[in-house]
């Protein structure tokens, strides 16, 4: 028994010896393949080594990590601004909406309300608002369109710019096969979708601006007053100019009215809107030499 025993154990030993050797016949750049499902990566270090385990890591190992397209194309689908052109089209909707309410009620809304009171002019109030949360979002979409078209170019190029430790030592790599295959997989089934997703954003974007600007251009210009004043700095039209004044309230026929009627002199000071009457009309205020007439 003990010769069997002396025996199994000498046969072990030649296999695990002949396992070693094949080991070291195979080369350092064999390397052992994770089985099952890679663990999700949490952190930069993580990707890191999990792209440096793939089986084309080797070859473009002169490219620094994070210089690569691949790698930047992770970072980009990551990032909070530029993940936006990755989510379906009901969530992407949703962010630019709440981009647009965002900048609507902190700066566009403050902005129209200086110049629009929202309850004598709510049509020019909204569209002046629409204008300015439009061009936010617009400047949004073109910086997320521009960050996936870099990485899009650097994916479809069969030569890739890199540096290794700055400006001044750049090179020019070229992707062996199987790198550019992959690369232009990517770019194929991930930025160009993304690409046309973000540029039909811009154009409706941008015929929503050039129509709501026409709209909003077109209602001040219809309602200027002589000085091509419109909105809270304007003067407000008279009913009536005359040789003893001007005339605002609808129920005033004549100036002289106004001594012996209190109710008709309300009225009247309540449509002048707390300015001089000679304010709204220019020869008029030029003799008064415009005293009492701000403009804003």
């Amino acid at each position: 028994m003990s010769s069997c025993l002396l025996h199994r154990q000498a046969a072990g030993g030649a296999a695990a010896t002949g396992a070693v050797q094949r080991r070291a016949a195979a080369g350092p750049w064999r390397r052992a393949r994770p089985r099952g499902p890679a663990p999700p990566a949490s952190s930069r270090q993580e990707q890191q080594q999990q792209q440096q385990q793939s089986p084309l890591a080797d070859l473009e190992m002169v490219v620094p990590w994070e210089q690569r397209p691949s790698t930047q194309l992770q970072e980009l689908k990551q990032a909070w601004l530029y993940s936006w052109a990755t989510l379906p089209q009901d969530d992407y909707v949703k962010r630019l909406a709440s981009l647009f309410l965002f900048f609507s009620v902190t700066v566009g809304g403050p902005i129209s309300f200086v110049t629009f009171d929202p309850l004598k002019d709510p049509a020019e109030f909204l569209l002046a608002t629409s204008v300015g949360s439009l061009l936010v979002v617009a400047v949004a979409c073109l910086r997320i369109f521009l960050g996936w078209k870099f990485v899009g170019d650097r994916l479809f190029s069969a030569t890739v710019a890199y540096e290794e430790t700055g400006w001044y030592d750049g090179a020019q790599f070229v992707k062996p096969p199987e790198v550019l295959g992959r690369d232009r997989l990517l770019g194929t089934y991930e930025v160009r979708p993304a690409l046309a997703k973000l540029r039909s954003t811009m154009v409706g974007a941008a015929a929503l601006l050039v129509v709501c600007s026409i709209l909003l251009s077109g209602l001040i210009r219809a309602g200027s007053d002589e000085d091509g004043v419109y909105g809270r700095g304007s003067m407000r039209t008279p009913r009536q100019v005359t040789a003893s004044g001007v005339i605002y309230s609808k129920r005033v026929k004549d100036l002289s009215q106004l001594a012996g009627d209190d109710e008709l002199a309300a009225a009247e000071a309540a449509a002048m809107g707390g300015v001089p009457g000679y304010c709204s009309d220019r020869m008029l205020r030029a003799a008064s030499g415009g005293l009492g007439c701000p403009k804003f």
